[in-house]
């Protein structure tokens, strides 16, 4: 985990953001690091996936700013935050469950040159070796857990240094769940920085340098994951454990 001169890899102050007359976030502050996980948790409804999209200029910014390397990118569409290496995953399926596990790979680099594909893919099968061993497998006669590697892989090919990751445990039996949080804690080590909204708070956490708690789109609590995991309050309002 680490900052250049340059500052944090992403930084959001004072960030305000919604849709239409409706505000969701109000007044986000957040530094994240190169190699870091941030677990985002929260109610349904408090703002968790609104941020990831406001990050990424899905959601336009009303007050604030959001910046990436140092740079101010509030007024940046998603093109131009990609091209400076932020990627989403987002919820649900999103691959092409028709074509093969490298065919979507080479979806995932379409934008690239024929260098940088070859190099996106190697890296997808060194993180992922269950992606090479399927590699001419079609994607939607994999596991679900299977495919959230892949969806997670498609993103690697960028090679980002910034991930924003909507709930990749869902819908995943336990054991493919942890495989996609040691899959953030590769990530992590390869310094990208990821910022995580997870329905499983309490695996989420143990996979994270820090989480947040956001309530009423403001973030009431920050801490390292071990905090938040011994929180009184935390335990008992989202991780249905005893105080």
């Amino acid at each position: 985990m680490s900052e250049s001169a340059a500052g944090p890899a992403l930084s959001l102050r004072d960030v305000h953001a919604g849709y239409d007359d409706l505000e969701i976030l109000r007044g986000i502050d957040l530094d994240l690091a190169a190699g870091e996980v941030v677990c985002v948790i929260g109610a349904n409804g408090a703002g968790k996936s609104t941020l990831l999209k406001t990050v990424f200029g899905l959601v336009k910014v009303r007050r604030g700013t959001v910046g990436v390397a140092g740079v101010d990118v509030t007024a940046e569409p998603s093109a131009a935050r990609l091209r400076r290496g932020v990627v989403i995953v987002p919820q649900g399926r999103c691959n092409f469950p028709r074509m093969t596990v490298e065919e979507n790979l080479l979806m995932g680099g379409y934008t690239l040159p024929k260098d940088r594909v070859e190099a996106g893919i190697g890296r997808a099968y060194e993180m992922f070796p269950v992606l090479r061993e399927r590699r001419r497998q079609a994607a939607g006669n994999m596991s679900g857990g299977e495919q959230q590697l892949l969806e997670m892989a498609m993103a690697l090919m960028l090679d980002p240094k910034i991930m924003l990751i909507d709930e990749p445990s869902l819908g995943l039996s336990p054991k493919m769940q942890t495989r996609v949080f040691d899959a953030l804690r590769d990530l992590a080590g390869r310094d990208v920085a990821v910022l995580l909204v997870e329905q499983n708070a309490v695996q989420a956490l143990r996979a994270s340098h820090r989480g947040l708690v956001v309530e009423m789109g403001r973030v009431s609590r920050v801490g390292s994951g071990t905090e938040m995991l011994d929180d009184p309050d935390v335990r008992r309002a989202y991780l249905g454990l005893p105080a």
